[in-house]
């Protein structure tokens, strides 16, 4: 670990477009005594202020109190995918396997749907593997695990919601201080969740 003096020397000798990548996209990693040293670099050198914003905003941990009423309001949104809200969403894993010959590819997605939603893509998921999994040496060995871990998951449903409920919430929490978190910011975020998963 740096002293606090070698980090400072460090950010001195970094150039504006990696102090702005630090402030944008690393801050939340950062320890608590390095934030002042960033803060400070960033008025030195005359950069946008938003950007100080930024720091405290995704520094500033949502209390427990607001993280349950967060999650309450992520459950009663219609859901991304049909646009309905007649159950609510849930955090929800996804594994498909395409396999033929040489050629193995594995998708694997933490969405959030709504149930009904992620019925029919588990669903999907677990018909895609069945048939197109097992075409290649490595999709060979691979479906029938992930089809026993995809039938195990089915009875952790609820954990497997937590975590990816608290993942995206402590991922987005400087984008909730700044933008707020009514309705519809909330749904935009969970829409472009679900998109950044499905496009990797």
């Amino acid at each position: 670990m740096y002293s606090i003096e070698k980090i400072k020397e460090n950010y001195r000798n970094f150039s504006d477009e990696k102090i702005r990548k630090i402030a944008l996209a690393e801050s939340k990693g950062l320890r608590k005594e390095v934030l002042p040293i960033l803060k400070e670099e960033i008025k030195r050198r005359n950069l946008d202020e938003s950007m100080l914003v930024w720091i405290d905003a995704e520094n500033h941990t949502l209390t427990e109190l607001e993280k349950r009423s967060l999650i309450r309001r992520i459950e009663n949104l219609k859901c991304p995918s049909c646009g309905l809200k007649t159950t609510p969403l849930r955090g929800q894993k996804f594994t498909t396997i395409y396999s033929i010959l040489i050629w193995c590819y594995i998708n694997s997605e933490e969405l959030i749907l709504c149930i009904k939603c992620g019925r029919s893509k588990k669903a999907k998921s677990f018909l895609i593997n069945g048939l197109a999994g097992w075409w290649s040496k490595r999709g060979f060995l691979l479906t029938p695990y992930t089809l026993i871990k995809d039938f195990i998951n089915l009875f952790f449903q609820q954990k497997i919601n937590d975590k990816i409920i608290a993942d995206f919430i402590e991922r987005n929490t400087g984008t909730f201080r700044i933008n707020g978190m009514d309705e519809e910011s909330l749904y935009y975020h969970i829409e472009h969740h679900n998109k950044s998963q499905s496009d990797r």
